[in-house]
């Protein structure tokens, strides 16, 4: 995946979590995890992910979060739909 298309998943996948309660609640609860936890979690659900025949694009731009600069970039773009999001 190049990484113009990496960033537009990343984007879109800002965007549902910011616009579905549910996804909101558990990234947040991500985002309150140590660095270590979170990141493991993010691989599991990964791994779920494809297991379950999900897009690939959408796994791999999922499996980014992992790192802790994406991550964080995430959790500015996403507090503007959530401000208990840190």
């Amino acid at each position: 995946m190049d990484p113009d298309s990496a960033l537009d998943n990343l984007t879109r996948m800002a965007q549902v979590i910011g616009r579905d309660p549910q996804l909101r609640h558990w990234f947040s609860a991500l985002a309150q995890m140590p660095a270590v936890e979170r990141r493991n979690e993010i691989y599991s659900a990964s791994e779920r992910m494809r297991s379950e025949g999900k897009d690939e694009d959408l796994v791999v731009s999922f499996r980014l979060l992992a790192d802790t600069r994406v991550f964080d970039a995430a959790c500015l773009a996403l507090q503007k739909y959530d401000k208990t999001i840190t």
